[in-house]
Parts: structure tokens; sequence; C-alpha cells
């Protein structure tokens, strides 16, 4: 118990660890395309 694919505590990495930064290193990827998009646009928007 706790080495299969579909363990919830470690995402099936086998590594604790890495689920929690993956998913963060994804959330912060999210935000950044967001602020991102958002500082185009009122780039585009300024004249």
């Amino acid at each position: 118990m706790g080495w299969g694919y579909s363990n919830m505590m470690n995402w099936g990495t086998g590594m604790p660890w890495f689920g929690t930064l993956g998913f963060i290193f994804w959330i912060v990827v999210f935000v950044d395309l967001v602020l991102l998009g958002v500082w185009l646009w009122k780039q585009t928007q300024k004249k």
C-alpha cells in the first residue's frame, strides 16, 4: 500500500513532495499566464 499508481497522497510518483511541488508549479504557471494576458490587454487599450 502506498506504492500504487493511483495513490492520492503522492499522485503515483513514489515521492510525496513531487506531487505537491508539481501542483504548485502549475498554479504559478497559470497565474503568470493570466497576469501576462491582463498586462497585454492593458497595453493594447493604452493609447
